[in-house]
């Protein structure tokens, strides 16, 4: 099956580590139109494994410093879900942290994510758009609390766009009891919570105090098998995992892709979503992860389809949504089996 056909579902998404190489070299004559330098695509991209996953945060750097301005960040934003759009991706949840920059601050920056989606979406009909603000937990927890209430705030403004929080960034040095209640808080505002979790090896016990506060979704998860109770817990609840395969082994935090806990996952009849995590960073699309996951663990065109679906239904999108999504899909596999 030509994966690029295929209608998908994106759940995992970071906008400033989707910016495709168009979108970067854009962006730097935007911001430096007098400089005859080559575009640095080395500080962006990661082409082999590196050490450790602190190697791949430190990317993020060169795209922070692209879209630092509303300009550069609503056409960053515009050109991302074009790209997604051009890959057939059909529902796409874009995840960002609000930052303030010399010359915007953290609601200018959320406020122009939000109204640069409306535009990219009118330029793009066939694609659904959705926003989760996200929680930079190495900048602690003052500025978490900011986020939140940034998030809950700009809800009202924008109820179709943003959906739910992410709680991300470098995990080192940083405890997830902390950020606890300011995560009830935005669950309690009727925000869902999708949170990356078991990132890094020896993490159990917070693995452990993750599930047991509970998520919508996991981000990564990728060692939640360290522990038979951590695993056993996650299957348990039926928590879906978003699962970035690409990003995982060029971070060095799975050695090989026959070796991805999603064949685990699949094996177990786990929910789980295909997805990029920074598809620009990690130079892939949605279309090549999927045909990646296709080949590796010999998944047939139905388990597919019921990745797709899942993806649908562990969805933050509104339950209206998520029928005209779910048909779109069935559609498109009955078409193939009539072809």
């Amino acid at each position: 099956m030509d994966c690029k056909s295929i209608p998908k579902i994106e759940l995992h998404a970071h906008l400033n580590g989707s910016l495709s190489n168009a979108n970067i070299l854009e962006l730097h004559q935007m911001k430096y139109p007098r400089n005859d330098q080559d575009v640095n695509s080395e500080a962006y991209k990661v082409e082999k494994e590196l050490l450790d996953l602190t190697q791949c945060f430190v990317k993020f750097k060169y795209a922070h410093d692209l879209t630092d301005c509303p300009e550069r960040l609503a056409r960053a934003t515009e050109n991302v879900i074009r790209d997604f759009a051009v890959d057939n991706v059909v529902y796409l949840e874009i995840r960002t942290t609000p930052r303030a920059t010399d010359f915007m601050s953290r609601e200018t920056y959320l406020s122009t994510v939000c109204e640069s989606i409306r535009k990219g979406v009118e330029k793009h009909p066939g694609i659904l758009v959705k926003l989760i603000p996200s929680i930079d937990r190495s900048k602690g927890v003052a500025v978490a609390e900011e986020t939140v209430l940034l998030a809950v705030k700009m809800k009202e403004k924008y109820p179709d766009l943003i959906v739910g929080i992410d709680l991300s960034g470098n995990p080192e040095n940083t405890e997830f009891r902390d950020f606890q209640g300011v995560l009830e808080k935005a669950r309690n505002s009727g925000l869902k919570l999708a949170l990356h979790c078991a990132e890094t090896t020896g993490t159990v016990a917070e693995n452990l105090e993750m599930l047991q506060f509970g998520m919508d979704r996991i981000g990564h998860g990728t060692f939640m098998d360290e522990s038979s109770e951590t695993w056993k817990m996650l299957l348990d609840k039926k928590i879906l995992v978003e699962c970035c395969v690409s990003s995982n082994l060029k971070c060095g935090t799975v050695s090989h892709v026959e070796n991805h806990h999603i064949g685990k996952l699949l094996e177990a009849r786990h929910p789980v979503a295909i997805c990029t995590d920074d598809f620009g960073v990690f130079n892939t699309s949605l279309s090549r992860e999927i045909e990646l996951c296709a080949k590796t663990f010999n998944l047939p065109r139905d388990a597919i389809e019921e990745i797709t679906v899942n993806s649908i239904r562990h969805s933050f999108a509104s339950a209206n949504e998520k029928s005209r999504l779910q048909s779109l899909v069935h559609d498109f596999y009955r078409q193939q089996s009539c072809g």
